[in-house]
């Protein structure tokens, strides 16, 4: 019993140790957020709101925070209806070439970013479309659509398909059915996939080097550009703003989990 409790305890320590590893660079960003300092330097001497002061009334960092937003608000719609399509299509129609669809769909998840952006680059510059927000946009819509097509589908295989038979055996066409059973079921997926394809764009900087042009960079961008040219701790100012932005979207995306489950288990239950 004594050797059972010491194995718990050190498996209890193993995972907060990791747990640090991992967290702990967050913990130092967010502290040196709060620095008087003119330069990242830890630990920071006193405590100030200086640097997020700057961030909020600064007009550079402001036009990035709005192309971010824009570009991200776009490819967020343009992703989440090209991956929940997909979805819908390869799981619940017996569409010919679904495998293809399948592949097209994950495949930015294993192509290199990097790889995505020169070829992007490459045929934007054809189209003169270098720096403008459609083009930046289409392309974080091609990094978004396999997120919202893996969350989707997997919601799909999870729900009964019987609710849809029994709307179609009560006389409502396949449409309807999708609009008025299907949708609705998936509907926190569908969100749920959404704020993931937001997430990506928002805090995609190596596409957006390419395409963003030297003119109103995006936030991704404007950080990488200001650690290039001088460490400011304004930068770790944007960079906790960033991470409670995920933390509320991931907060968020645990709640919409919950609420598929319990209106499943109530779907089911009657």
């Amino acid at each position: 019993m004594g050797e059972t409790a010491n194995i718990r305890r050190i498996r209890y320590l193993l995972i907060a140790l990791v747990a640090l590893y991992l967290i702990g660079p967050t913990l130092v960003v967010i502290w040196l957020s709060f620095s008087t300092d003119e330069v990242l330097r830890f630990p920071p001497h006193l405590f100030s709101w200086r640097w997020y002061e700057v961030f909020l009334f600064d007009e550079r960092w402001n036009e990035a925070v709005r192309r971010s937003l824009l570009v991200g608000s776009l490819a967020t719609f343009f992703a989440t209806i090209i991956g929940s399509v997909a979805a819908f299509g390869t799981a619940r129609t017996r569409l010919p070439g679904k495998q293809i669809v399948e592949i097209f769909a994950i495949a930015p998840l294993v192509v290199p970013p990097i790889i995505l952006a020169t070829g992007g680059y490459s045929l934007f510059a054809k189209l003169d479309m270098i720096g403008s927000n459609i083009g930046l946009a289409i392309m974080h819509t091609v990094l978004g659509v396999p997120y919202v097509y893996l969350i989707v589908s997997s919601a799909l295989a999870r729900t009964d398909p019987s609710i849809e038979l029994a709307a179609l055996s009560l006389g409502a066409n396949r449409w309807r059915t999708i609009r008025d059973v299907t949708v609705p079921a998936n509907l926190p997926a569908i969100i749920t996939g959404a704020l993931f394809a937001f997430l990506i764009s928002f805090d995609e900087v190596v596409v957006a080097v390419f395409l963003s042009g030297s003119l109103a960079p995006t936030l991704p961008v404007r950080v990488f550009s200001s650690l290039s040219l001088a460490v400011s701790p304004v930068v770790a100012a944007v960079s906790t703003v960033q991470i409670i932005i995920a933390i509320v979207l991931m907060c968020l995306v645990g709640f919409l989990q919950r609420w598929q489950r319990r209106w499943a288990e109530a779907v089911l239950a009657h």
